[in-house]
């Protein structure tokens, strides 16, 4: 049975503060996906290459769509998945471009679910 610790921002949508543990896996797979997704490389004592730096990744300006998805992708099969095939986990990047800002947004899908979304 897996048990692991529940740790979702505190100002992530889905928060429950009234929750101290994951007892299931899916739940524990996005929960994984979630802190690599947000964290800059070098922030993790210990595993300097931890964490998908989609804020270096997004505005480089030279990387293309494909380039940040599979790097997302890598960061979530060397992090994320466990190795048993049940979860069928891909990420799909979009530019865009207003008059205001440009950005991209963030999608990733396990078992052609969407479970995160975010917009950068």
């Amino acid at each position: 049975m897996l048990n692991d610790i529940y740790s979702r921002d505190p100002e992530a949508t889905n928060y429950n503060s009234t929750q101290l543990e994951v007892n299931d896996e899916l739940s524990d797979l996005i929960l994984k996906i979630e802190n690599t997704l947000f964290t800059r490389k070098t922030e993790v004592l210990g595993d300097p290459n931890f964490g998908a730096n989609l804020d270096d990744l997004i505005f480089s300006l030279v990387l293309n769509e494909s380039a940040v998805e599979n790097s997302i992708m890598t960061q979530i099969s060397n992090y994320c998945v466990a190795g048993d095939g049940r979860f069928k986990v891909n990420a799909t990047v979009q530019f865009f471009s207003t008059p205001e800002r440009d950005g991209a947004f963030i999608d990733i899908f396990i078992n052609d679910q969407r479970v995160i979304g975010a917009i950068f």
